[in-house]
């Protein structure tokens, strides 16, 4: 039913509203429109007077908002929807309109401008979406941030509830994300405290914390396997409110371990400056147990053996440290099981030569890894270090020493000659000797010559030696004819012993050699053998077989003890006291040196108290 009535002041209100007011019948015929809005003016509203909705929206689909509005309030419906026309937003309210029987007769409806709150409403939209956006992103940036640090971080509510962490205090713990995810605050606790040394103590120190909000607090956790964390506690603040905790833990496990090494190694060092090796190696080996495991052992190598010189460590589970491992005498460091137990063998060398080996024998249930090896051969290398040193300081000690007393057994044996030429000289200058006399004094001026000028040959041949000028001069010769003669030569010297001294030569003795030097040999062999024989008998016998000769020298006297039988061929070595017999020690060493440059080879078999005998083999050319 069109609406007739409407006084002149009601018309004027409703034209100053922002926005419309209409009325339709059944068929959706405006029969009534009155408003202010940009869109409809006096002119525009009369002229739409009469016009449908469907001339309004210029469309009959009953699917576009005005018109599925418009027939669903015919349908007795009340609607309420927002429009957008010609660039202004409407908030639109339609009702059925009814008559006197409430019979529905058209549609009411209205339509206020909303432009302003809508665009300001956008604006608001946006600046939420863009705050939003930001906080987003900030907190994706301090999850980020979070998760990037090296510390595991857990936040927890002043009742000990967990409101956040990082993936890394996950990693740390071995917590999965359904472990957390449970908020059992108790079960955590529990699960996280059996993973450490003492348990009880961790969770007796987080009840005390947490009964203090303020308090802050660092300490390390010890794990079972190893491990050591570094914890800080600290109270979360919201201004002067305390809102939570913020524990962080730090991995310090690499830190701790190279600190405890450095200081061990700086102990271990200590030991090691001492020149007393055995006891030095001793005290290394005693504070490497329990700290490194359960046993450790020493060994140098010894006349080509390794010998066991410290063990430490005796635990009753403890089982012994085994044979030294063949990689590690190879000179490789091998981490190996033996006995069910792990064990690490490094060797000991220095200047590219194995001279002894470490072993350390694991704690039951640990397994040695990478790290333990690298400790080991630091330590193996200060070791290897101070063996040397220490041997290097006794061949120095022993080298004074030596030079001490060749310096006195030279004056000794220059001393002696000069003494007896001095006399000699003497009595000859008062011409008071007799004739035989004179002779006697003559032949020891004679003898004491000699002995003055081998003495001298001697240091000069150590000369040779030692600068590798020893030259030979070779020519066919007799070995026996030589051997008769150098015989012959220490018989004129010797007459007390030369009845006892026998030479037997069999078969063709000749041979491509250098006279003087195998002159020198037999010389030096025949004297050895009348200073240490005792008087009593000398057998020498030279003998070819295999295109070589064999000479032989042997004595029945003091004979040399096994330990020096190898010692003898060097320079400056005696088998028994100087003091008891002369020379400087130079022969034997002089006479290997020959022979091997003749391309022979000279061996000596002894027992003490029973004599001794040379034995020289020489090839009867050097080609052969």
């Amino acid at each position: 039913m069109p609406i007739t009535r409407t006084s002149d002041h009601l018309r004027l209100i409703l034209r100053q509203v922002p926005g419309a007011i209409w009325a339709t019948d059944t068929d959706l015929r405006l029969t009534y429109l009155q408003g202010q809005t940009p869109m409809l003016d006096d002119a525009s509203s009369q002229r739409l007077i009469g016009t449908t909705i469907y001339d309004f929206v210029r469309s009959h689909d009953p699917t576009e908002p005005v018109i599925a509005h418009h027939l669903a309030a015919l349908a007795g419906g009340r609607q309420s929807f927002e429009y957008t026309r010609r660039g202004r937003w409407f908030d639109v309210l339609i009702e059925p309109l009814r008559d006197e029987s409430r019979t529905i007769v058209g549609c009411v409806g209205a339509a206020i401008d909303i432009t302003d709150r809508h665009d300001a409403d956008d604006k608001l939209a946006r600046v939420e979406g863009e705050a939003t956006d930001r906080l987003g992103r900030s907190v994706s940036l301090l999850e980020a941030t979070l998760n990037a640090t090296a510390d595991g971080i857990l936040v927890a509510d002043p009742h000990g509830r967990i409101t956040a962490y990082n993936k890394r205090f996950l990693t740390l713990w071995r917590v999965t994300p359904a472990q957390i995810a449970r908020s059992d605050d108790r079960a955590l606790l529990s699960y996280v405290a059996s993973q450490l040394e003492d348990p009880q103590g961790f969770l007796d120190r987080v009840r005390e914390i947490y009964s203090s909000p303020e308090q802050s607090g660092i300490d390390e956790l010890r794990f079972k396997d190893g491990r050591v964390f570094e914890r800080v506690s600290l109270p979360q603040m919201i201004g002067d409110e305390v809102v939570g905790r913020v524990w962080s833990f730090r991995d310090v496990t690499v830190r701790e371990r190279l600190l405890r090494d450095a200081m061990f190694l700086s102990h271990a060092s200590q030991f090691l400056c001492s020149l007393d090796l055995e006891k030095a190696l001793q005290a290394v080996a005693n504070i490497a147990v329990p700290d490194l495991g359960a046993r450790c052992a020493i060994d140098l190598i010894q006349d080509g053996s390794p010998k066991r010189v410290v063990v430490a460590g005796g635990a009753a589970d403890a089982p012994p440290v085994p044979d030294l491992h063949p990689s590690v005498l190879a000179g490789h460091a091998t981490i190996y099981t033996a006995a069910s137990r792990s064990q690490v063998g490094v060797p000991l060398a220095c200047r590219d030569t194995v001279i002894g080996a470490l072993t350390v024998v694991a704690h039951a249930g640990r397994v040695f890894e990478a790290k333990d090896l690298e400790l080991l051969e630091d330590l193996a290398q200060r070791i290897a270090l101070s063996v040397d040193n220490a041997r290097l300081y006794e061949g120095a000690r022993q080298a004074l020493g030596s030079r001490d007393e060749f310096l006195s057994i030279a004056a000794h044996e220059i001393r002696g000659p000069l003494t007896s030429l001095h006399m000699a000289v003497q009595g000859l200058l008062r011409g008071t000797l007799s004739k035989a006399a004179a002779e006697t004094a003559l032949d020891v001026m004679q003898r004491e010559d000699r002995r003055l000028s081998q003495f001298v040959d001697e240091l000069l041949d150590l000369g040779r030696i030692r600068t590798g000028q020893l030259h030979f001069h070779l020519e066919e010769l007799d070995l026996g004819t030589i051997v008769r003669d150098a015989v012959s030569r220490v018989s004129g010297d010797l007459a007390d012993v030369a009845s006892g001294i026998t030479v037997k030569t069999e078969g063709n003795l000749t041979g491509e050699w250098d006279r003087f030097r195998l002159e020198q040999v037999l010389t030096n062999l025949i004297t050895n053998a009348v200073k240490y024989g005792e008087g009593k008998p000398i057998e020498i016998s030279a003998a070819r077989t295999d295109g070589r000769v064999r000479i032989i020298v042997a004595d029945h006297g003091i004979g040399i003890e096994p330990a020096m039988q190898d010692k003898i061929f060097d320079p400056y070595q005696r088998a028994v006291a100087a003091r008891h017999y002369g020379g400087l020690g130079l022969g034997l060493h002089i006479a290997k040196t020959i022979v091997e440059g003749l391309g022979g080879t000279i061996a000596v078999s002894s027992d003490p108290g029973t004599g001794s005998t040379f034995t020289v083999e020489l090839p009867v050319s050097r080609s052969t």
